[in-house]
């Protein structure tokens, strides 16, 4: 018995390395599965070491969390489930490249220095978590630093990243800059995946502070993103700003908001294009217009055909 005993002890140090933390600090379900099976200790050492490979300035870190927190801790200490979720996390964190690029086209006074860890699951596209460095073009020096969970960076055919480019049901750049609130300032928008509506694209988007010279989140702005169908349209001219929603082939509804007093979107006007008509001949328009606090509605029938060739 003794014997035994002393063979257990100078088996202990071994088992408490196999896996990427000390197991005989083990505390969740997950942790134990993962110590009780070498299988799944050597997995979760491969993902670790992969993971510190690719975590450049913390690139990875919120990603790894999330996976942590997720994925992982979703099998609840199953050990089949467990090697499943590791040998996917491990691929991916295989397969990733890191990309390094630089932009300078999307704004005039400020050039973006992207890194951003590609997951690599398309051709035409990088995608993955990123840092970005927001650089004064004048003096070289870096006013800012954005961290993103993911980033959608399409190219085009020359291969470079799209910039400035919004067109509804198309690939859109990776920036879009203008001067979305009409304060005289460039701001930008970062499309940060297609999860908007009908897989459209979505965007964070950043307004210009002159108190701190640097670039604030808009929660407003990339709301409307979320629920609409890609960047919203900038009329300079009236101070406005436009989205397009739709209901499958035949409602549509396009909205124009402005920036009232305190710096909040409100919507002044409304169109609405109903085509729902069953015989297929009618659209029902209505018209929704923001006078002196009260909204004005007006809706007329027009034959499909003659409305839609206009």
């Amino acid at each position: 018995m003794p014997t035994l005993r002393w063979l257990l002890l100078l088996l202990l140090p071994t088992l408490a390395t196999a896996a990427s933390f000390d197991c005989s600090k083990a505390a969740t379900a997950t942790e134990q599965a993962i110590c009780r099976q070498p299988e799944l200790s050597t997995l979760d050492e491969q993902v670790a070491t992969a993971y510190r490979q690719h975590n450049q300035q913390g690139l990875l870190q919120d990603n790894q969390r999330q996976w942590l927190a997720g994925p992982r801790a979703e099998c609840n200490g199953d050990a089949a489930c467990l090697q499943s979720r590791y040998q996917e996390r491990l691929a991916q964190l295989q397969h990733a490249q890191l990309i390094q690029q630089r932009i300078d086209n999307a704004m005039p006074a400020y050039r973006f220095d992207i890194t951003l860890l590609n997951w690599g699951e398309r051709d035409w596209a990088a995608e993955g978590p990123a840092i970005i460095n927001i650089i004064d073009q004048r003096s070289q020096r870096r006013i800012q630093q954005l961290r993103l969970d993911n980033v959608y960076m399409a190219h085009g055919d020359n291969g470079k990243p799209l910039v400035n480019t919004a067109r509804l049901y198309d690939f859109q750049g990776v920036i879009n800059a203008a001067d979305f609130d009409f304060d005289g300032h460039f701001d930008f928008a970062i499309q940060n995946g297609n999860d908007g509506p009908y897989g459209g694209p979505t965007y964070r988007v950043y307004l210009y502070d002159t108190a701190s010279k640097q670039f604030a989140l808009n929660d407003e702005l990339s709301t409307l993103t979320e629920e609409n169908l890609g960047l919203f349209q900038v009329d300079a001219k009236r101070k406005r700003l436009r989205t397009f929603a739709k209901s499958g082939c035949c409602y549509h509804e396009t909205i124009d908001y402005q920036f009232d007093a305190r710096h909040h979107l409100q919507a002044v006007e409304k169109l609405i294009e109903d085509a729902q008509d069953p015989e297929g001949k009618v659209v029902r328009v209505t018209r929704e217009t923001l006078v002196n606090g009260r909204w004005k509605t007006s809706t007329r029938r027009y034959a499909l055909d003659a409305y839609y060739h206009q």
